[in-house]
């Protein structure tokens, strides 16, 4: 895996995490690789990704065409997640609450298989292109970033499937079950990093040897910008106000990503290009929603996305 020279510009890619949100990212993914011509990862010296953004950073690292990302959201998305709506009652709301209390809402079986398929038993020292994916080891409550040996200081996972890995940083605590690797169990990387993009920069300075001024950074979101509550907010809100809808995971989400946008305009600024959608008020999405109707929403988001790019931006960044 070649290290770019030092005096050339170091470009990054930086995908957030959001569950099924992520289809927003993976259509913006596929379209800008249909426009280059190429597989995506070869216009980045890095790329990060956590969660599902972990999963499609990892896809672009062993050039697994965007296109055929898309196509399993389409064909397993119901599968791995649920093909319920948003429930609108109390009594469902609290119903589906209860479907975590005992366990994980969804077993992982079905995204474990088509992840299979797509890596098979290949490891992270096979990847293509350098990556790095942020996941938790809860066995002791600390972070941890999964990383191909790209340079000398980043050795030590190379053994690591990319299946283990890519289930590991996509285990949303009451989601999905906590992945063993090497004896010690990973929950989401989205508890600490749910935008890599300062894991990414973190990387490429400390570890890369590359200075600030050198790095151009492309930050891809899950459609959570401007989050709000479907619903007027309570002062008094407990575990139900707060859970339903999955209005705590999009807060986190959403306030993560926002705070983490500011920081690198702050460290880059022209350098770093966000792409993200706003929250579509109303439109009955969730980290775990695959309906038909989520599905539409996503895509015709990415797809504006898409239309605002000009041109010279596209030039400047890939």
């Amino acid at each position: 895996m070649a290290t770019p020279s030092r005096h050339d510009e170091f470009r990054i890619l930086a995908l957030s995490g959001g569950g099924y949100l992520g289809l927003y990212t993976a259509v913006v993914l596929a379209r800008l690789e249909q426009q280059l011509g190429e597989p995506l990862g070869r216009r980045f010296d890095l790329v990060a990704g956590t969660s599902v953004g972990g999963l499609l950073a990892l896809a672009l690292a062993f050039e697994v065409p965007m296109a055929a990302i898309v196509e399993l959201f389409h064909a397993r998305g119901e599968e791995v997640f649920s093909a319920r709506r948003l429930p609108s009652g109390t009594m469902t709301r609290l119903i589906d609450l209860t479907r975590s209390v005992m366990g994980p809402k969804y077993s992982g079986a079905a995204l474990r298989d088509e992840l299979h398929t797509l890596f098979g038993e290949r490891t992270l020292a096979q990847a293509q292109h350098a990556v790095v994916i942020p996941a938790v080891d809860v066995s002791r409550s600390q972070t941890k970033v999964f990383k191909t040996p790209h340079v000398a200081a980043s050795h030590g996972d190379e053994t690591c499937k990319a299946v283990d890995v890519a289930m590991a940083t996509s285990a949303a605590p009451a989601y999905f079950p906590s992945v063993p690797i090497g004896g010690r169990l990973y929950a989401d990387g989205g508890l600490f990093a749910v935008a890599p993009d300062q894991v990414a920069m973190h990387e490429a300075e400390h570890f890369m040897g590359v200075e600030p001024a050198r790095v151009r950074m492309v930050s891809i979101g899950t459609a959570t910008a401007g989050y709000q509550p479907a619903e007027e907010l309570d002062p008094d809100a407990g575990a139900v106000g707060w859970l339903t809808d999955g209005r705590l995971i999009l807060t986190l989400i959403s306030v993560q990503q926002q705070h983490v946008q500011a920081i690198m305009e702050d460290r880059l600024g022209e350098r770093y290009l966000r792409l993200d959608a706003r929250w579509p008020a109303g439109a009955g999405l969730g980290i775990d929603v695959a309906t038909p109707e989520a599905t539409t929403t996503l895509e015709r988001l990415a797809l504006e996305t898409m239309a605002s790019i000009e041109p010279r931006t596209l030039k400047r960044f890939f």
